[in-house]
């Protein structure tokens, strides 16, 4: 059932199946994970990582086979608007009404799907506002007489239901044609208000969804009609009255189906509803959400056995500080009949972090393809983790070989010399950039170091896809809101002094530096360079100059200026301590490379050494360092291209070149793991500015 989603099995084939009753794939029940204080579960990651792919998955193992309901909170007709928040309606009110309907289909696999009886009676009086404009005589009349019985607590039921009947028929038509709800709500609408009329006007309201409504408002004064008449005045007022209005709603919701699954269905142990709700981290579910983990969680402290629906919500969010999918629990056993005895205590609210695919699923991506060492590992550099990214290159790797041919990774890597609007980079970047006006901007700004920097570059380089905005300040501020809002992997470079580039995440900035060094002729990138460098100020020595110093040479290597680089480095070598300097030569060596006319040193690392300009080189004892220094720089750079694989040759100039530097020093601990450590994670894909210093990375 579609492709295969890795590191979810735990969730959609573990506990969501617990929390429903039912596995996803097949017929089988499976044993409840304590029903009465199951979770809402939610997942988050960054644009990419397979929020919705995951629903997909359990929308198509259980619709038609559970009561389903699907929403896209970022979807259009949700987003805030007239529409969407209105004296009759909200976006809380907008989903209740998606939600009810959904829920509440006829399925095959479903003898009776659950009814909303208190849900529809409150939509229906909070809905019931005057429209704008006057109001027809039959309406008016019929709601003066129905105020003056609710206002005075006639409790005559004949004139009570001749008065309501009298409002609803003149009120209902009117609604329907006068409030602007998005599709499908405008088909919806008519149907769950024709059903809460019928619900007011039974022989004994007051028994039912009428009697709940009575016990639920319990600060509001008089009889049950009364106190639901009462919600209109809290909804309309739209402020924190609107939302204590609301989040009865959303008990009215919980209530109807806890009561639909009574006693005969918790003990036949029916499967139990699914809600999926994707993007709950969206403007128009801007405290809904939280309303819903609160109406959840009160019901389940009522002191009797329960039955909410399964909700699995997605957000973007940072996975990291979560508990990964993968960690949950292992699956359930489908031959197992019986609950597990190890039960586990869960929160009201579970979050759960969706994990990077790894580098042997990749693998698993490109079987049964012969495929070259190294490929799986620029894959998972290139994808930054997001299952989506890999699939995308995973598949054109694969597309590449004729039959019964190696694919050789030359013919991979030359993919990546392709510009064109039809190449792999234009094309996993409109993946991941959907927007064509940030896909135009974005590259520029790649290569600055900061939001300031980012700024010049967005001044003195006009873009003429300008849908950003009218300014460089205000198109960078967006392009800055999307980069923080989307939840890339925002992995700050380790660096001294806080330096971080403007575009944090690693895979999305090493592609959008690809597109940017093949835009325009080459002189372009070396102007861009010389403008992001002429920002900074060298210094001349102490570690407060580093903030300047280090995207001074970060820039002057981008230029190909290596001399400069060994020079400023060999410099700075023993004078600020060697955890500061290893930590520098991270960031310089992260530096881009640049285009075709300066990669012929850096491919070939022949380049004789200059000593000329450097002060250290006058004492003659101090030439070795500098060789080093220039050997390091060299080799280090080259390994810390994006495109590059693993290469001992490379690894190995990086190691002797360490081992000169710690013999002209006094013992050095930072050295002396940088000896050691380095050379291996190189060799396991690492690279510049991600190489540990000290205890751990960075400084």
């Amino acid at each position: 059932m579609g492709e295969r989603l890795y590191g979810q099995d735990a969730v959609l084939d573990g506990l969501i199946p617990r929390l429903v009753g039912l596995e996803r794939t097949g017929g089988g029940r499976v044993p409840f994970e304590d029903r009465d204080r199951a979770p809402i579960v939610q997942i988050c990651g960054g644009l990419g990582s397979g929020k919705s792919a995951l629903l997909n998955a359990l929308y198509e193992g259980y619709h038609d086979r559970v009561p389903l309901a699907r929403i896209d909170l970022a979807a259009p007709g949700f987003e805030e608007g007239e529409s969407a928040d209105s004296p009759n309606s909200s976006p809380v009110t907008n989903v209740l009404y998606l939600l009810s309907y959904k829920l509440g289909l006829r399925l095959r696999g479903v003898r009776r799907p659950p009814r909303f009886p208190r849900l529809s009676v409150g939509l229906l009086v909070v809905t019931a506002w005057e429209p704008e404009g006057t109001l027809p005589d039959r309406l008016r009349e019929a709601e003066r007489s129905l105020q003056e019985i609710v206002a005075t607590g006639d409790t005559d039921r004949r004139k009570r239901r001749e008065s309501l009947q009298k409002w609803l028929d003149a009120l209902i038509p009117l609604l329907t044609n006068a409030i602007a709800l998005p599709a499908p709500l405008d088909e919806i609408f008519p149907t769950v208000l024709t059903t809460a009329r019928d619900l007011l006007l039974a022989p004994r309201p007051d028994k039912g969804a009428l009697h709940w409504w009575g016990e639920q408002l319990t600060l509001a004064q008089g009889d049950s009609l009364q106190k639901l008449f009462s919600l209109v005045h809290d909804f309309r007022r739209r402020d924190d009255s609107r939302r204590k209005a609301e989040e009865h709603l959303f008990a009215a919701l919980l209530a109807d189906i806890d009561d639909d699954y009574g006693r005969l269905h918790r003990a036949n142990r029916t499967p139990l509803p699914l809600i999926l709700l994707d993007n709950v981290h969206s403007p128009a579910a801007a405290g809904f959400f939280d309303q819903l983990v609160s109406a959840y969680d009160s019901l389940g402290r009522i002191g009797r056995p329960v039955t909410r629906p399964v909700v699995v919500a997605t957000s973007l969010g940072d996975p990291r500080p979560l508990t990964q999918l993968s960690e949950v629990r292992t699956p359930v056993d489908p031959g197992r009949h019986r609950p597990s005895s190890n039960r586990v205590a869960y929160p009201p609210l579970l979050r759960l972090g969706l994990p990077p695919v790894r580098r042997d699923e990749i693998m698993g991506m490109l079987s049964p393809l012969d495929y070259p060492a190294g490929l799986p590992l620029l894959l998972e550099r290139l994808s930054g983790g997001r299952p989506s990214s890999a699939r995308l290159l995973a598949d054109t790797a694969r597309e590449l070989p004729a039959t019964g041919e190696r694919l050789g990774l030359a013919d991979f890597l030359a993919l990546f010399h392709d510009g064109s609007p039809s190449g792999l980079i234009c094309s996993a970047l409109e993946q991941l950039l959907p927007e064509a006006g940030l896909r135009a901007r974005l590259p520029l700004l790649s290569a600055a170091l900061d939001d300031s920097a980012a700024r010049r570059l967005a001044a003195a380089f006009p873009c003429e896809e300008n849908t950003l905005g009218d300014s460089p300040r205000e198109r960078v501020h967006e392009a800055r809101r999307h980069l923080d809002a989307s939840r890339w992997n925002l992995h700050p470079w380790p660096a001294v002094h806080g330096m971080s580039p403007f575009v944090a995440d690693r895979a999305l900035r090493a592609l959008l530096l690809m597109r940017l060094r093949l835009e325009g002729p080459e002189e372009r990138w070396y102007q861009m360079h010389r403008r992001l460098r002429s920002g900074y100020t060298p210094g001349n020595g102490g570690a407060e100059a580093g903030g300047q110093e280090l995207p001074y040479l970060h820039h002057s290597l981008a230029l190909g200026e290596v001399d400069l680089v060994v020079r400023v480095l060999h410099e700075r070598f023993g004078r600020d301590g060697c955890t500061a300097w290893l930590s520098a030569v991270n960031v310089v060596c992260a530096a881009p490379v640049p285009p075709d006319g300066a990669v012929r040193v850096y491919d070939t690392l022949v380049r004789p050494v200059d000593y000329g300009g450097c002060t250290t080189c006058a004492d003659p004892a101090a030439i070795p360092v500098h060789w080093a220094v220039n050997k390091l720089v060299q080799a280090l750079w080259r390994q810390s291209d994006p495109l590059a694989v693993p290469v001992d040759g490379h690894i190995q100039k990086v190691r002797t070149a360490l081992l000169t530097l710690y013999e002209h020093v006094e013992d050095d601990d930072a050295l002396y793991r940088a000896c050691l450590e380095w050379p291996k994670r190189l060799d396991e894909g690492v690279q510049a500015p991600d190489l540990p210093i000290g205890g751990g990375i960075g400084a």
